[in-house]
């Protein structure tokens, strides 16, 4: 009998491990596809460049503005709390977005930390084609 229980107990104490790593898991996926979106706005809020052969210029406050903008407008989930996005730009033809924040797990367990931070980079390139 107390070594069925120990099992039990085991068992059980895996399976919430093993919720809660999905969890966070699933959790990180969700802030890679918020910068992904995020930077692909972001890639298109481009200004035409004054050259000769058509081409796009971006600046860090455009990239910044429209990535923020795009990441209020659509992420509105309520485990996060501290949600920085940064854009920027490099050459003045990709978009560079880091979003960082803190999730707090739906499950209450000994294994469960309060809050983990998460982040998620991604850069997208715009581009004209003829």
């Amino acid at each position: 009998m107390p070594l069925g229980i120990g099992f039990a107990v085991i068992a059980l104490a895996l399976i919430v491990l093993a919720a809660l790593v999905t969890d966070i898991y699933l959790a990180q996926r969700r802030l890679y596809a918020l910068a992904d979106s995020a930077a692909l706005a972001a890639a298109d809020s481009f200004e035409p460049a004054e050259t000769a052969e058509p081409d796009i210029e971006l600046s860090d406050s455009q990239v910044d503005r429209a990535a923020q903008s795009f990441a209020q407008r659509t992420f509105r989930e309520t485990r996060w709390s501290g949600l920085q996005v940064r854009g920027s730009t490099d050459d003045g033809h990709s978009a560079n977005v880091e979003i960082r924040g803190t999730y707090h797990s739906a499950l209450l367990s000994p294994f469960a930390p309060r809050g983990i931070e998460l982040r998620a980079g991604v850069t997208a390139r715009g581009g004209l084609r003829r």
